[in-house]
């Protein structure tokens, strides 16, 4: 398989009590009071169970799994994930306060374009963010003030972006299909989606102190096979040990319409975007739709990839709002005139955008290009029982904790991991990186960041990931732990 030139706390629940719990799907809440966390208000009910795991309300992101001894287990464990991960970092903040405009801890980690700069220089110190530069301040209409506390977007894909503008940062690799194709998402409210990428602590740590931020101190490092390979630090949950290596893919979709009450089921974020069509900067808010956890840890060296979604995405959420993002039962098939350095090579004006679900679209953006349309977009594999029971445990643990929280509209897709995980190498090796017992079986995939590639889990495309090329061997095939960003750094 080729994309685009790259080759490619918990402790023992009681059995008997976690098979009750699953068959009523009724939430246990201990009156146990943990301490208080940093940046936010601890709730009244402190853990809950689910599966065999006991899940806290804390801000402390786990190392590892206590236990993974089912699939449940796996996805009770993406939800302490995920209220880690999601936990407040200003004083006094609830959980998932609807309408709180302050980052969640993910929010602070490093931007990867941040961590892996062109000509590959040496990244900033740890918890430093992106600057919104002054001439976007000025097109968006916002003060230096204001910028200090807003994002900036621009990637209008997971993938390549055809376009690049004056406030780009460089392109990312290709990683699944469509590669070297329009591959933007245009949500049922007439704009694109935005997508990040962000990486903890642990494996900036990593990255900086090896240099491998400069993609020739990562030959250098694997020397042709012969030196050492690229193994990012796995997680514990001995205590005080590392968290692990975590990434983190994000999908925002654009809020049009604030005074609507429906945001109030969001996690929202100010932010300035660079306006596709115009190539001008914009202030704007945006609603986390998408959420990617990879995470590296000693029981999963072949990490555990869990992902989420708002439960308005598509069909197919128990409790949902029925007004979905991406998907209208009334959709009318468009027909646009695009310019002809708007299309993929081959393509012709005008172009039709069908309601066919999960088709790519077929005009890339850009200034000079039409703006965004809806593309209509359907679940291709349903959410399985043991996701559904655990979203149904967390929610209702999270409602019950926090009542007002925007997380008790998030759902967990699913959840991949292994059985008999393959240990890492003693040397490099060549992708594509070699798994065993992964599990589930059928594919996994988020309709937010991989919509048009619905047919292929995570791992088939990140066991292709490589060290990042240089000028003498713009194509390496040694592995990077799975980790495309790995692969994103550049050479001087």
């Amino acid at each position: 398989m080729m994309f685009s030139g790259k080759r490619v706390l918990c402790r023992n629940a009681g059995r008997a009590a976690a098979a009750g719990l699953i068959a009523g799907l009724t939430v246990c809440l201990e009156a146990t009071a943990l301490p208080e966390q940093p940046g936010a208000r601890s709730p009244a009910l402190a853990t809950f169970n689910c599966g065999l795991l006991k899940v806290p309300f804390v801000s402390s992101v786990p190392g590892d799994a206590p236990i993974l001894s089912n699939q449940l287990d796996a996805d009770c464990f993406a939800w302490w994930q995920l209220i880690t991960l999601n936990w407040p970092t200003v004083q006094g903040a609830g959980f998932g306060d609807p309408g709180d405009l302050n980052p969640v801890q993910w929010e602070t980690y490093m931007p990867r374009e941040l961590l892996f700069q062109p000509g590959g220089a040496k990244p900033p110190a740890w918890g430093t963010q992106p600057v919104i530069p002054p001439d976007c301040q000025t097109q968006a209409g916002i003060t230096a003030e204001q910028a200090g506390s807003m994002r900036l977007f621009r990637a209008t894909s997971k993938f390549t972006s055809k376009f690049a503008t004056e406030f780009d940062f460089p392109d990312s690799i290709d990683e699944a299909f469509p590669t070297q194709a329009p591959s933007w998402l245009g949500a049922q409210n007439g704009t694109n989606v935005w997508y990040e990428v962000r990486i903890n602590q642990d494996e900036y740590n990593y990255v900086y102190s090896n240099q491998f931020y400069n993609a020739d101190r990562q030959a250098a490092w694997v020397n042709d096979g012969n030196g050492q390979p690229i193994v990012l630090p796995k997680g514990s949950l001995q205590s005080g040990g590392p968290t692990g290596a975590i990434e983190l893919k994000a999908a925002w979709m654009e809020v049009t319409d604030p005074s609507n009450s429906k945001w109030q089921r969001y996690k929202l974020t100010p932010a300035v975007v660079v306006d596709t069509a115009s190539n001008t900067c914009r202030s704007t808010t945006v609603a986390l739709v998408g959420f990617h956890i990879l995470h590296k840890t000693q029981s999963q060296p072949t990490w555990i990839w869990s992902t989420f979604e708002h439960v308005d995405n598509v069909p197919g959420s128990s409790n949902s709002s029925g007004a979905y993002n991406f998907y209208n039962a009334n959709c009318q098939t468009r027909q646009l005139s695009v310019s002809p350095s708007c299309l993929p090579s081959g393509k012709t004006s005008p172009v039709t955008v069908s309601c066919q679900p999960n088709q790519p679209p077929p005009y890339y953006l850009g200034q000079g290009c039409p703006g965004p349309v809806p593309v209509q977009v359907t679940r291709v594999v349903p959410i399985d029982s043991d996701a559904r029971n655990a979203n149904a445990i967390a929610q209702k643990a999270i409602a019950g904790a926090f009542p007002q929280s925007v997380w008790r509209n998030y759902q967990l897709v699913n959840v991949i991991w292994s059985t008999s995980p393959i240990q890492d190498p003693a040397k490099p090796e060549k992708v594509p990186h070699q798994l065993a017992s992964m599990l589930p079986t059928v594919k996994v995939a988020n309709v937010t960041l991989e919509t048009y590639a619905q047919n292929l889990t995570c791992t088939d495309c990140h066991r292709f990931a490589t060290i990042a090329p240089t000028a003498g061997n713009p194509n390496p095939p040694w592995d990077a732990d799975f980790s495309f960003e790995i692969g994103s750094a550049s050479h001087p």
